[in-house]
């Protein structure tokens, strides 16, 4: 069975061949295994989205997650790494040991009316929020699917199709249309905050945010991805309340899952929520969510309290220890994957995968026992799992 249709039967609740591995490589990880300089990845958008599938390819994924990064020019000073515009006049640090995001030294880096700054807002950063009222929400620019392909994302993405073949599934990003990019715009503190001091901030911002996720997603769909991550990391219940989670981003979740299903009723949409989720996995079902992840047991749950409560009516992702793939062997991490697999993936419905993204500094070998561990424990046979024979 191709890894594509491994992880589409999976995600859409039924039994594959095996259960899925989809670890959560990110670039700075990926560049790393390659040999490659994070520079690369900063200034090529290609090499971005390459190294990931290539890292894919060394550790035998079914899957990976493809990202569009903005094109930076960068600079070196003082072993610092600087974004610098067409001028060579500096822009702001580059965290290169966090998100790559650029910390600008000037707001006026970062306009709400340009597309190509929303598109990748993530991207950058600024000490004030860069909205502070409901004129400013107004002003902030929902870039359509046709903008991506101007920018060349669509003919990058296409290359790195014909690079992935039929070897490994590419996963299309949605990025976040609730919590985390209400953060991106009024900073972590001032976020919270305004849950309870200014809902109807938060809901419009949101509001921008959905449609500009439902474009994003729209455009992966034109390219013939079929599988699509919803971020939002941060909403979760070990930040905000089961209460202010219905309230805020229930509503918002639901309307990109309606839209992009409506779009394609073939698409399946999982959600990225780190952190404690029990109290509202039921509520994630009901936003129309095919899949639930990344079950990160450092939340302090496991893929088999998820399982119960959800029974058979969406699929789940995740549930190994992010800090596993650093801090254990990859004897353990198989042993870690098998608990995950008996306890969420008995009669499909299930990826195997990291709780969140796998740190940089992870070994081939402890990510490649996600894969062992599937050849081991994870093969369907009569419709449940053949070490089970249930």
């Amino acid at each position: 069975m191709l890894p594509k249709n491994r992880i589409y039967i999976a995600i859409s609740g039924g039994i594959p061949d095996k259960v899925p591995s989809l670890p959560k490589i990110w670039v700075d990880l990926a560049a790393n295994l390659l040999g490659i300089s994070l520079l690369e990845v900063l200034e090529d958008p290609l090499t971005a989205l390459r190294v990931i599938i290539e890292a894919g390819f060394m550790v035998g994924a079914d899957g990976v997650r493809q990202f569009h990064f903005p094109k930076r020019k960068v600079l070196i000073k003082e072993n610092k790494v600087f974004e610098v515009n067409k001028k060579g006049e500096y822009i702001g640090e580059i965290d290169m040991l966090g998100g790559l995001i650029t910390h600008l030294l000037n707001v006026d880096n970062f306009k709400l009316s340009d597309p190509y700054k929303v598109a990748f807002q993530h991207y950058w950063s600024y000490k004030e929020p860069l909205i502070k009222n409901l004129n400013d929400v107004k002003k902030i620019s929902v870039p359509d699917k046709y903008f991506y392909e101007e920018i060349g994302c669509g003919n990058r993405q296409r290359e790195m199709m014909k690079l992935a073949d039929d070897r490994i599934c590419l996963i299309g990003d949605c990025d976040s249309a609730t919590l985390a990019f209400y953060i991106n715009m009024r900073g972590y503190n001032n976020a919270l905050i305004d849950l309870i001091e200014q809902p109807k901030l938060v809901h419009a911002t949101m509001d921008k945010g959905v449609a500009i996720a439902i474009e994003k997603g729209k455009f992966n769909i034109d390219l013939g991805i079929k599988i699509l991550r919803l971020n939002d990391s941060v909403a979760n219940m070990s930040v905000i309340s089961p209460k202010h989670w219905r309230e805020f981003i229930f509503p918002h979740i639901k309307d990109v899952c309606d839209e992009l299903h409506h779009y394609d009723p073939e698409v399946k949409v999982y959600c990225h929520i780190c952190g404690n989720i029990l109290p509202i996995v039921k509520d994630l079902v009901k936003t129309g969510l095919d899949c639930i992840g990344p079950l990160d047991p450092l939340g302090g749950f496991t893929p088999g309290q998820v399982r119960k409560i959800v029974g058979n009516s969406v699929s789940l992702m995740g549930g190994v220890n992010t800090l596993s793939f650093i801090n254990n062997t990859p004897e353990q991490i198989i042993e870690e994957a098998r608990r995950c697999i008996l306890a969420a993936g008995i009669r499909g419905g299930y990826i195997l995968s990291s709780g969140c993204v796998i740190p940089r500094s992870a070994s081939k070998e402890n990510l490649k026992a996600l894969r062992e561990a599937v050849e081991k424990y994870g093969i369907y046979y009569k419709g449940t799992l053949k070490e089970v024979g249930l």
